[in-house]
């Protein structure tokens, strides 16, 4: 995997203080993964209930057979459904064409009727993705296929299914799609991030295939599992915020952790951090941050795991006034408005779902202007996910971004060999050579306004300048 690490500006007066962006980002290979990738075993769990009557259930039911169309021998599969009680429609088995046959008859034959215990439809879906003795690296996924509106059971409650989820998740991980204008997409979002899966509103047939085409994609193209991301500051270096809709918190040192549950065959990631470099005495190269990495290769063959380390040590060069680099490099800037744009949306979502519409508006609005497009009349708390609107960013500017960053060359680390200290700017370097103790830093501080529509970055505002939430663990 290829990873590299830029800052929004390489020169920098050395008399001042300044705030930045990093962007890192990651760029999985091409695989052949019809042919290589890892057996999956996969357990649709549908609510049948009174209230998934009509198009709800259909769509749901529609997906689940077209799910198991895709499967492949050495996949296995099994159904759960949940009313007022649990019923396991079939228990996961390896696929074959006569199975796969008789699990689409039972799918179609289910009609709605009762109340909706959600909670014990999830956990018969944990116990038997969890129970099964599969090989090593095997991915074991329960979806949901709900409206989420729990009302009877151990637990009705999103902070208690959530917490049933922490305690019984285990060794399988959780997707989710939403059915209907009144689906909990709270608590359903919630449930696939702690899930360390994928969440989807469905609300016509077009929306239901587009989902699950990604939810299929996503389990069949995994390149890497488990990535965990460590930005550490150098002394002199403090870390602001993160930018991006990641989990995150912050670690020892001032430095702050990254997690991605995945990453797909030639998928882009990108981080984006703001960061604040203090004053230098005297011109020179500086370090900024060093990028650590680790993550979980899958074979197809064999299912093994192995986990993969990258650093990419990160410099700026202090330079007298005047030299300096006037306007950021505009590749990385597009990056920090791409994920300025993201972060807007999902306060403007949040502010929504709390029923602070005029907040709502206000930032929907905003970020209208930033990009000048009309602003909606109204934000409704229903719309696509967190996952689905980085999904959406990342396939409109993935392939502009594969070329421009294969042309940025500098800063890549190759995920085979430990690459200790490739420098962004160009070069290597021992990263123990200049690496020293890092004081201690508080986290929070500013993003920036994304570039306008039609604009010039010498029109624009400093990205670095404009104030912002701070960011919090």
């Amino acid at each position: 995997m290829k990873t590299t690490a830029h800052l929004t500006h390489e020169k920098l007066p050395f008399g001042q203080s300044k705030d930045l962006h990093l962007v890192v980002t990651l760029e999985a290979p091409a695989i052949d993964w019809q042919s290589r990738r890892p057996r999956i075993c996969v357990i649709p769990v549908i609510d049948v209930s009174g209230s998934m009557q009509g198009e709800k259930l259909h769509y749901a039911k529609q997906s689940v057979m077209k799910l198991v169309d895709q499967l492949a021998p050495g996949d296995s599969c099994g159904v759960v459904t949940f009313t007022d009680e649990v019923a396991v429609v079939a228990a996961p088995l390896a696929m074959t064409q006569p199975k796969k046959g008789a699990l689409k008859t039972a799918v179609g034959q289910l009609a709605p009727q009762g109340s909706t215990n959600f909670a014990g439809g999830l956990l018969e879906g944990l116990r038997l993705a969890n129970q099964l003795e599969l090989p090593p690296g095997m991915v074991r996924r329960v979806i949901m296929f709900t409206d989420g509106l729990a009302n009877v059971g151990v637990a009705t409650k999103s902070t208690d299914i959530l917490r049933l989820l922490d305690a019984n998740l285990e060794q399988a991980t959780v997707s989710a799609f939403g059915y209907g204008e009144d689906a909990d997409q709270e608590l359903l979002r919630d449930l696939s991030t702690k899930g360390k899966g994928n969440y989807a509103f469905v609300k016509s047939p077009e929306d239901a295939l587009t989902a699950f085409a990604r939810e299929l994609g996503g389990l069949l193209s995994t390149y890497a599992r488990d990535l965990e991301i460590v930005v550490r500051p150098a002394e002199g270096t403090r870390l602001l915020d993160v930018i991006s809709d990641v989990e995150s918190r912050k670690g020892d040192g001032g430095s702050v952790r990254v997690r991605i549950p995945d990453i797909l065959s030639e998928e882009v990631r990108q981080l984006v951090l703001g960061v604040q470099v203090a004053a230098r005495a005297e011109p020179g190269e500086t370090p900024v941050v060093l990028v650590e990495g680790t993550y979980r290769l899958v074979d197809g063959d064999s299912g093994r795991t192995k986990t993969e380390r990258f650093e990419v040590a990160v410099e700026v060069e202090r330079v007298p006034a005047g030299e300096e680099q006037k306007e950021p490099t505009r590749e990385v800037d597009e990056a920090v408005a791409m994920a300025q744009l993201v972060r807007a949306q999902i306060e403007a979502e949040e502010q929504a779902g709390q029923g602070k519409f005029q907040v709502a508006q206000e930032l929907a609005a905003r970020r209208a202007r930033w990009m000048r497009m009309p602003a909606p009349s109204s934000t409704s708390p229903a719309g696509p996910s967190r996952r689905e609107r980085r999904s959406s960013w990342r396939r409109s500017s993935r392939r502009a971004a594969r070329h421009r960053w294969a042309k940025a060359g500098p800063g890549r680390a190759a995920p085979a060999r430990r690459d200790v200290g490739s420098r962004s700017r160009g070069g290597s370097r021992s990263a123990g050579s200049w690496w020293g103790g890092v004081a201690a830093r508080p986290v929070g501080a500013p993003p920036s306004l994304p570039l306008r529509r039609g604009e010039s970055h010498s029109q624009a505002p400093s990205r670095s300048q404009a104030a912002h939430p701070s960011y919090e663990s």
